[in-house]
């Protein structure tokens, strides 16, 4: 597969014009192998790419559907050359080891344009190098694609309709939040709204809507860029994410002034958002008054349907603690069509709170998680009631049930 890249600062280039400093020959073979790594990782639809260190060789490992798996091993001197390669590319200085750096650039691999994000971590064993593969001109889902229940989606489109408000979306790193903000930001554009955002990375490219680019050596922060906007007239603006006490308190003065504010945060449900925005110094009055709903979400691994079998889980202690019809469950197999996983894709599951005047008045008077938790589930089912459905129809098994949401036991 032939690749062309581009720098993160412009400029295009031929992967092979741009050399670590060693003789011809080795570069072609470095070159090669980098090519068919990365073909490899798009080929089997990664989201990242590994490179690891180790006392015998180099383990390059790809993540897919959430899992990282070998794709190969390399000797030790090849594997530094082709890390060597990487960070020239992606802008680094292949001198400095001692540091984590962090570099990106893109490839046009047909009509598609993959961003590189790059990213490298000393350790006691050599550089450990982790990219990000992210298709920039990937079609963005429609909300019904997402995977809620009707009674969710229903209630996930009354927040996106609210003239004003906060909504958070919560959860782990890599359970989608980003894409059901993309999903919820498609068509907002058409409707004569401003629609802006502030991404750190980019992860795709929506028609219409001001997609910013974080960019801290050059002074533009998340903080900065909302400031902006305020300038800028918006009717919606959306966060990639809310990490410090500056950014959190923008964006719910953003929401009670008028606009429209969709933000990712990680946090476990909807009762762990509200201590974690009062971590980063958000006032609980002004988040009563600003919140219009919390979305938390997870990704689960659907099973293959090609070679789904039976889990023969009848004396399950778990099968029968949820009381489950055992003749609904399965397990993963194993074939080519999922290269032996047993899986194939995923599936979210959410839990979908809108913030009811009683809900806002337990943020407003501080009360704790677990009275929060169960206003929460007073008015929508939990991550784990949605796993079961998800388990109960045969989509995903009990094993990534627990891997996933945790053991219901405890």
């Amino acid at each position: 597969m032939a690749f062309s890249a581009t720098r993160a600062l412009g400029g295009h280039e031929d992967l092979r014009s741009a050399q670590p400093p060693y003789d011809g020959g080795r570069a072609r073979i470095v070159t090669r192998t980098l090519d068919e790594l990365l073909a490899g990782a798009l080929a089997a639809r990664a989201s990242d790419l590994h490179f690891e260190p180790d006392q015998s060789a180099g383990l390059v490992r790809r993540r897919v559907d959430g899992f990282l798996a070998e794709a190969t091993r390399l000797d030790l001197e090849l594997f530094g050359q082709v890390v060597a390669r990487l960070k020239l590319l992606s802008g680094m200085d292949i001198a400095e080891r001692r540091r984590p750096q962090d570099g990106r650039y893109c490839l046009e691999v047909g009509s598609r344009t993959i961003d590189l994000r790059v990213s490298s971590m000393p350790t006691m064993l050599g550089e450990r190098l982790a990219v990000r593969l992210l298709d920039l001109r990937g079609r963005v889902p429609e909300l019904e694609e997402l995977g809620m229940s009707h009674d969710a989606l229903v209630a996930y489109r009354r927040m996106l309709e609210a003239p004003s408000g906060f909504i958070a979306i919560v959860g782990p790193t890599g359970s989608g939040k980003t894409t059901t903000l993309y999903a919820s930001l498609r068509g907002k554009s058409e409707r004569g709204m401003h629609v802006a955002s502030v991404e750190d990375p980019v992860e795709a490219r929506i028609p219409g809507i001001a997609q910013v680019q974080v960019n801290a050596r050059a002074g533009l922060t998340f903080a900065s860029a909302l400031r902006g906007f305020f300038r800028q007239d918006c009717n919606v603006m959306m966060i990639g994410e809310l990490r410090d006490a500056e950014t959190s308190d923008i964006a719910i003065s953003a929401a009670l002034s008028g606009h429209l504010v969709l933000s990712t945060l990680h946090a476990g449900d909807a009762a762990g958002a509200v201590e974690r925005l009062s971590e980063l110094g958000v006032r609980r009055t002004s988040l009563a008054a600003a919140l219009t709903g919390i979305v938390a979400q997870r990704l689960m691994r659907r099973l293959c349907m090609a070679c789904r079998r039976p889990s023969g889980a009848e004396g399950d202690e778990l099968t029968r603690h949820l009381q489950l019809e055992a003749s609904t469950l399965y397990e993963p197999g194993g074939c080519a069509a999922c290269a032996g996983t047993g899986y194939d894709g995923r599936v979210g599951i959410f839990e979908v709170v809108w913030a009811s005047p009683m809900l806002c008045e337990a943020i407003a008077a501080d009360a704790s998680a677990s009275m929060m938790a169960g206003h929460a589930r007073s008015q929508a089912g939990s991550l784990l009631t949605c796993a079961l459905e998800r388990v109960a129809c045969g989509e995903t098994s009990l094993g990534e049930l627990r891997r996933v949401v945790g053991d219901p036991r405890r």
